[in-house]
Parts: structure tokens; sequence; C-alpha cells
């Protein structure tokens, strides 16, 4: 079986983060592994006072636990980084899990920000040493807003997919051979858009959306993509099956009346996720 280490935040309450990643990762096939970076009572979309503990301490007690064990992933997936301290710690499990392994995947989800706007503990330096992270992937999976952070572009919501697609070359330039930028929005049909520097290709996958936005989807998205990738599918292939998986967990979501701050329910496409694999 394969394995992957997966580095995200974990709500207690609501989809998001790890909440939608561990069963993902499970239901994909892989063995994963978890380094968590906060501690949330809910997930923070629609939800007002919630509690968060930063686990940079504890990352730093688990990651030295785990070099005493000598252990060796197939993949690293990373997504919320609260700080440049948690980003140093990253940078030296990568650096472990490819000294460990050199054929590993290494797959960042360079969370920043959405919709024109930084989330809120997102300061310029941790912006500059994101990059730094972005330099060290073979895959980054950005939403329009934290590729135009990362490439100090102003945010433009009606961004084409040709424009995306420069975007993307643009973004691999910093270091990763495969680039996706998710949440392309061209009237109601989301695209996602991909370019693989080795060959030079760009390419475009696309799905109608439903008219509301679940929190977690780019984490589905993201995990889906690692899992296939390092179960030695396409990156073509990867992002077209995230892309339409994506999409239908949104819409049966809604036809399910989830609450939309609950985060979109990776419980009612189980089956199709195994499906991928099967």
């Amino acid at each position: 079986m394969k394995t992957i280490v997966a580095i995200h935040d974990l709500s207690c309450h609501a989809k998001s983060s790890l909440t939608v990643v561990i069963p993902t990762l499970a239901a994909l096939g892989l063995e994963a592994s978890f380094l968590p970076t906060a501690l949330l009572s809910t997930q923070t979309d629609g939800f007002e006072g919630y509690s968060y503990l930063d686990l940079t301490t504890e990352m730093e007690k688990i990651l030295k636990h785990w070099e005493s064990l000598n252990l060796s992933f197939d993949g690293l997936y990373s997504g919320f980084l609260g700080s440049e301290k948690q980003i140093d710690i990253v940078l030296r499990l990568i650096d472990d899990v490819k000294q460990s392994n050199s054929s590993s995947l290494i797959v960042v989800d360079p969370v920043l920000g959405d919709e024109g706007r930084a989330y809120g503990p997102v300061s310029g330096l941790l912006i500059d040493r994101m990059a730094q992270v972005v330099k060290h992937a073979d895959v980054i999976t950005p939403n329009i807003t934290e590729a135009a952070l990362l490439l100090s572009k102003p945010y433009n919501p009606h961004l084409s997919v040709e424009e995306a697609q420069q975007w993307a070359k643009e973004l691999s330039l910093l270091g990763p051979q495969y680039v996706v930028i998710t949440s392309v929005m061209q009237q109601e049909v989301g695209y996602s858009v991909g370019y693989d520097r080795t060959y030079d290709v760009h390419f475009s996958h696309h799905a109608h959306y439903a008219p509301i936005s679940y929190p977690g989807c780019g984490d589905l998205f993201a995990s889906i993509v690692s899992a296939l990738m390092i179960q030695n599918h396409s990156f073509d292939s990867a992002v077209k099956k995230a892309t339409h998986l994506v999409a239908q967990a949104v819409f049966t979501s809604l036809k399910a009346e989830v609450p939309q701050r609950m985060g979109v329910a990776v419980e009612l496409v189980i089956k199709e996720l195994v499906d991928l694999i099967t």
C-alpha cells in the first residue's frame, strides 16, 4: 500500500482540511499519516468565535519522533500553514521524505486566501515563505487568489482559461513541474487549468458547478490529485477525475440539503472515490 503524510489543520466540527483529507485518502487506498498544524473548534467559514490552537510545538515533537523511526513515505501533501516557523518544519519534513524516498511526490496546496483576499493570519512574509515551499514541490494546486498572491499579480475573478494557462506556466518557473489553478469560473462552468513543464503542455478540464461554494472543496480536489498521482495516474488524468468528482460532491451535498458552513459532504461520495481506483 502506498503511503502519504498530510499536513493540515484539524477542525473539530464541520468539514474542512483534515476532516476532508482523512476520509478521501483512505477511500483512495493510501496509508496516511497526519501532521496537524492547528486545532480549531469549527472550520472558519460561516462560524464566529471559534477557538484556535497553534500546534507548532507539537509538530516539532511529532517530527522528531518520526525521524527516530526512520519513516518513509511515497508522498507528502501540505495545506494550511499558520506561521513562518511551520514552514521551516514542513521544509525539513520535505527534505526527510525526499532523502528516504527519492521518487516520492511532493504536493503543495498553498493555502493563502480566496475571493481576492488573503486569509487573516497570512502576512506578506508568509506569502514569501510559502513560495519557498512551492519551490520544493512537484505539484501545486492554488486557486486564482493564491496564484495571484504567489505571482504578485492583481486578483482577477474573471480570469480566462487562456490567462490561467499563462499564470500556471509562470508558477511552474518557481519550481514545480506540475501546476493546476482551480476555480477558474466562466459563467456556471468551473475549470481546472493545468500545466506540465516537462512537456510544455497546457490543458483544462471543466464541470458544471452548483450555485454554492462549500468549504473543503479545495482539500478534496488536492487529496484526489495527490492520491491518484502517487498511484501512477498521469497528472492530466488525476486533475480530470478530481474536477468531475468535486463537482459531483458539491451537487450531492446541495441535493442532500447540507448547510453550506458544514462543508462538502465527503461521506456522500465515498463509493465514487473508491471507484476511481477500482
